[in-house]
């Protein structure tokens, strides 16, 4: 059985559009893609990825992936957290697709196996995100 993967990274919206066009390109050509499917989360930059994946909502990713199905109740109880701060969480995890929600029972689960990030960092030939930094001089 192949392990579930999901990739979270940063990167342009252009990058995005021109992977979705290659891949669409292929299956026009008639290739057949063998692999499973390439799951992936995007951020325009890494600001806006570490503001949504913050330590906390890892925690209960690895919790929740650990312990299987539970309800978010549940899941506030085991971390020791507010339940509407757990809800919150939940809610936003579900909405980017790294927990899903089992609509039989109302219970939420981590379906990934593998969750991998990644980063590009910024060059001077390739500024391509605004992160508001400024170099100081020394002297």
């Amino acid at each position: 059985m192949t392990k579930r993967k999901i990739t979270v990274k940063t990167g342009s919206l252009e990058e995005a559009a021109e992977e979705f066009v290659n891949v669409w390109h292929q299956l026009e050509a008639g290739d057949i893609i063998k692999v499973a499917p390439v799951e992936k989360i995007s951020f325009t930059d890494p600001r806006l990825l570490f503001k949504t994946l913050t330590a906390r909502r890892w925690e209960l990713l690895n919790y929740l992936h650990e312990q299987g199905k539970m309800s978010i109740r549940s899941l506030a109880n085991a971390l020791h957290r507010d339940y509407s701060n757990v809800h919150q969480d939940v809610k936003t995890l579900a909405l980017l697709g790294l927990i899903l929600k089992d609509e039989e029972d109302n219970k939420y689960h981590v379906p990934w196996e593998m969750i991998v990030t990644e980063f590009t960092l910024l060059t001077k030939a390739n500024p391509c995100q605004d992160l508001s930094y400024k170099k100081h001089k020394a002297g």
